[in-house]
């Protein structure tokens, strides 16, 4: 499974505008090969930061999610509705266990 876990900050009034994009790329990805999960968060501490949360089966289902029209599409969707640059990370999982359980994740 691979995880991507993003964090990026509504540029000041442009949170329904950014809201409306994202809920239109969860659907898009949402539909896509591959995708188990992928939903925007807002944060606690400040809601006009937003976290994406993806899940994908394999890396390959999430390069085919990298070069779908979609994924460009939004970018050029929100580079006016967001402040400065958004953190992206991509994270490999090996193992996932039901809480509590940690054996076999070091």
């Amino acid at each position: 499974m691979v995880i991507v876990i993003g964090r990026g900050t509504c540029a000041a009034g442009k949170r329904e505008e950014l809201t409306e994009a994202m809920r239109w790329m969860q659907g898009e990805s949402r539909s896509e090969p591959g995708c188990q999960r992928y939903g925007f968060y807002t944060s606690v501490e400040d809601p006009d930061e937003f976290i994406a949360v993806e899940e994908w089966e394999s890396a390959a289902a999430l390069r085919d999610h990298f070069a779908a029209p979609s994924v460009a599409g939004f970018g050029e969707r929100v580079a006016g509705l967001i402040a400065g640059t958004p953190e992206i990370r991509i994270h490999g999982v090996s193992a996932s266990n039901d809480y509590p359980d940690l054996d076999g994740l070091e």
